[in-house]
């Protein structure tokens, strides 16, 4: 997914993300203002101000006073981003960015893998890759993920297909195997499926009927949810079957126990008898 950026009065590309191009310009200063240059440019504005019309003290003291705000400020901001970048640290994001050479924006998915400060702001490390956190766009859970990654290979499988102009039986396999592929995904999954594959949706079922009407038979090998046992289910039964042999394991052993010892009896009775 790819768009181009605006471009301005000026005829410049009006970024808006920070990451990409942007990351490679290490070697620019920085435009900001400590302490010491706004104190160097004050005494200078003080030393060079009209004697007419001096600026009063309280004027110097509110310059300084506003400055000294907007300073905290802005370090708080940049504790607050780091603090955010280090939240993200293992998670699954999106990254939006845009190239300043092109206007192109992208998005780039994966985890992050560690946060590096440079110039003072934290940046998000994907695959050895830097990225402001400024173009930080989803935080991804777990099921998204899982759910995206079947979309994009349902989609695949989809797009492949010619115009349904071309539908054959030769394409039974494609259509059995997207339909045994989509079975695989839960209620979630599915609906991100018909959400955000629509259109591959509604081909596949196209496809899937057009094939029907030539004579194709597809095994739906969905389950029903009465059908589904839950895995408490399984070892309930295997328990009971394991509990029953034991039993009937028991029974056999106390029986061949029973017989020996009845046998032995009748033989010290005849030994007795004998003698």
């Amino acid at each position: 997914m790819s768009i181009m950026a605006p471009v301005g009065e000026d005829g410049k590309l009006q970024t808006q993300t920070a990451s990409g191009d942007s990351l490679t310009q290490k070697g620019k200063n920085k435009n900001t203002v400590d302490s010491d240059m706004f104190l160097t440019l004050l005494v200078a504005e003080m030393q060079n101000q009209d004697p007419l019309e001096p600026t009063s003290n309280t004027e110097w003291v509110s310059q300084y006073a506003t400055f000294t705000q907007v300073q905290k400020m802005s370090e708080m901001a940049e504790s607050v981003d780091m603090l955010r970048a280090n939240e993200l640290i293992g998670k699954e994001v999106i990254m939006k960015v845009t190239s300043e050479k092109t206007g192109e924006t992208t998005y780039k998915q994966g985890t992050v893998d560690y946060v590096v400060m440079e110039n003072g702001k934290p940046l998000l490390v994907i695959d050895d890759n830097k990225y402001s956190i400024s173009d930080l766009d989803t935080v991804v859970s777990a099921d998204y993920s899982k759910a995206y990654e079947k979309y994009s290979t349902f989609k695949a499988m989809i797009d492949g297909l010619p115009d349904i102009a071309f539908a054959d039986k030769s394409y039974q396999n494609v259509i059995q195997g997207a339909l045994d592929y989509y079975n695989t995904m839960n209620d979630y999954e599915k609906n991100y499926m018909k959400t955000y594959g629509y259109d591959q949706f509604v081909k596949f079922g196209e496809w899937k009927l057009e094939l029907e009407k030539l004579g194709v038979k597809f095994e739906d090998n969905a389950a029903n949810e009465d059908d589904k046992a839950s895995l408490d289910d399984i070892l309930k039964s295997f328990n009971t079957k394991m509990n029953a042999i034991l039993d009937k394991l028991n029974q056999l052993t106390e029986n061949k126990e029973s017989g020996s010892d009845d046998k032995d009896n009748e033989d010290e009775k005849d030994d007795t008898e004998t003698a």
